[in-house]
């Protein structure tokens, strides 16, 4: 019974072991914690430029001292093969040459050395730590590499011919000091490319600050619009209350019945104008043949009597602007009448006995002193009218507050219109600011190690 017992005993510690063991074995696969969150840190963008700032400073200073070891190891080698082009200039050809190779070969030594040794002096340590500094450094690196290889692929094949033992150990020199250059030029991108990043986050920053202070502007630009939309709807309210008290005045009404007035007489006088020219013009056809008589039969005609009858043919409404004129027409139809009677005018009958007629009513009547007295009154009647508008000062006000109202309707749309415009750039100057605010602040977390969150 004991030994059952222990054997039990056994079986349950094997049995816990493995239980235990399984646990273990799945917490470290499954029950393994989330990873730990970055802290969040709420940030200005002043403090968020300075953090990159530092980060810029932090990276250049890093690097000084590697480029400094750097420059210790190529300038060793530079040492190397200065000493060693030394040598190569002082040796001389243990074998027997034609002299033609000797003096290809002895020229191709000498343009190798030239070149190696101005590619190798260029070199120069490098400066403070600034990124213009670093690219000075890597640029004067690579040119000596390139002009180095150059040369080598230029002469070495010439001076391998005689010295190739010296040749081998310039360019043995030559590799160690451009393997040292590629991993200056590899850290020295490593570092600007960090640096051109925090650039850009400065960049995003700058252009964060432009978008919020044009926003500011935008914003106070609206508001001065909103208060001048306001000023100018009042002030389009009160000069249209002064236009419709000016318009409903009884001096404005009295002065409206006036130009009614004048208007009428205006058509009054247009048609008298007419019934004046015509009754003249009337006569037009007997006229033309009278003056053609008197021009075919060579009757000679007073000046006077050749310009009443011509004003009767072409501008007939002349005639009634004196009476000295009217009275010169008089005599003239009084003359064509009596041609007409006598036959030397020659119409036929019906148009002679109507132009009898017309002409004799005409004469009877005083038809043409008549004409020109109604046109007289007419026009006597228009001057007075007009002269009691024209002194009357309404119109002018009348005018004065039209134009006021029409330059400030069209103020009041450019104005709406203008507003319109600012609130449209302010909306897509807020989605930019957002747009670029959420960029920085993910740029920003990347570079500082935590979660970035910009303040205003």
């Amino acid at each position: 019974m004991l030994l059952n017992i222990a054997v039990v005993q056994r079986s349950l510690k094997r049995f816990s072991a493995f239980i235990n063991g399984d646990f273990m074995f799945f917490k470290r696969i499954f029950g393994r914690g989330k990873p730990q969150e970055l802290k969040i840190e709420s940030l200005p963008l002043d403090s968020i430029q300075e953090r990159i700032h530092v980060l810029e400073k932090e990276k250049l200073t890093e690097i000084q001292p590697k480029l400094n070891a750097f420059f210790e190891k190529i300038s060793e080698r530079r040492e190397w093969i200065l000493a060693e082009l030394k040598n190569l200039a002082a040796a001389e050809s243990a074998e027997e040459v034609h002299p033609g190779l000797y003096k290809t070969v002895d020229e191709a030594k000498r343009l190798l050395i030239d070149k190696l040794t101005r590619a190798l002096t260029n070199i120069r340590p490098p400066g403070d730590a600034t990124s213009t500094d670093l690219v000075a450094f890597d640029s004067a690196l690579t040119k000596s590499v390139n002009l180095s290889t150059d040369a080598i692929v230029a002469h070495g094949r010439f001076v391998a011919r005689l010295f190739a033992p010296q040749l081998h150990v310039i360019e043995s020199r030559l590799r160690e000091m451009h393997g040292l250059s590629r991993d200056v030029h590899t850290a020295v991108e490593k570092v600007l490319s960090e640096i051109r990043s925090l650039e850009g986050i400065s960049s995003k920053i700058v252009l964060q600050t432009d978008l919020i202070q044009r926003g500011g502007n935008l914003r106070a630009d609206i508001a001065s619009f909103e208060k001048h939309i306001k000023e100018l709807e009042e002030a389009i309210g009160a000069e249209k209350t002064q236009l419709t008290q000016l318009t409903n005045s009884e001096e404005f009404r009295q002065l409206e019945s006036f130009q009614r007035e004048l208007e009428r007489i205006e058509h009054e006088l247009s048609r008298a104008k007419a019934v004046a020219a015509y009754t003249i013009s009337n006569f037009s056809r007997p006229l033309r043949k009278m003056r053609k008589l008197m021009t075919e039969e060579g009757h000679k005609m007073h000046r006077e009597t050749a310009e009443i009858l011509e004003l009767c043919i072409e501008n007939p409404l002349e005639v009634f602007l004196s009476d000295e004129r009217l009275a010169a027409t008089t005599t003239l139809l009084q003359k064509m009448l009596g041609l007409i009677e006598s036959d030397k005018i020659s119409l036929n009958a019906r148009e002679r006995r109507r132009k009898i007629e017309d002409a004799r009513s005409l004469l009877t009547n005083e038809t043409l002193t008549k004409l020109r007295q109604n046109l007289e009154q007419l026009r006597a009647k228009r001057e007075a009218l007009e002269n009691l508008c024209r002194s009357s000062p309404l119109l002018k006000k009348k005018e004065e507050l039209e134009h006021a109202l029409d330059r400030s309707v069209l103020d009041l749309k450019y104005a709406k219109t203008t507003l319109e415009e600012l609130r449209r750039d302010l909306q897509n100057n807020e989605k930019e600011i957002d747009r670029n605010k959420g960029e920085l602040e993910e740029a920003a977390s990347g570079v500082i190690g935590a979660t970035v969150k910009i303040t205003s």
